[in-house]
Formats: C-alpha cells, structure tokens, sequence
C-alpha cells in the first residue's frame, strides 16, 4: 500500500486534510471526487507520495507576486 499526503492552502497557511495514514488511493479517490464536484474550498490542493506531486488543484485567483522595491522593471532595463 503506497503511502501519501493531502495539503490545503488557505491564503499562507497550509492544513493537513488526509495523514499517511489514509491509503493513498482513498485520497485520489477524494481528490477526483471535489474534482467532478467543484469542491476545492482551499486556493490550493496537493496529494503528495513520498517526493511526488501526483495531483495538484490551485485557484487562478492566487495571490499577487510580491514586488521587490529597489528592483527595475525588465523595460526599464532595455532602456538603459
């Protein structure tokens, strides 16, 4: 039985929605069924095996790249 993980991002924090304890393919099974639905509730949904990333689920409404201050934008640049 392999093992796995299901994470939830809300905003920054992350939340542990399935342990290892949970059979992995029960976790897929869950994953696929919010999937069907539109169930994702978090910005974002990992299911995570040992080092790999099997299914992942993000809101296209992330939060915004943070800006650097100090930082030149690319056509200030090409300006120069």
């Amino acid at each position: 039985m392999r093992l796995g993980i299901t994470l939830n991002r809300i905003g920054n924090a992350w939340q542990v929605t399935h342990l290892p304890s949970v059979p992995l393919a029960d976790q897929l099974a869950d994953f696929k069924a919010k999937q069907v639905a539109g169930g994702f509730t978090a910005d974002e949904t990992l299911v995570v095996s040992l080092s790999d990333t099997l299914k992942r689920h993000a809101k296209k409404a992330s939060a915004p790249e943070p800006v650097v201050e100090g930082e030149e934008s690319p056509k200030a640049k090409k300006k120069s």
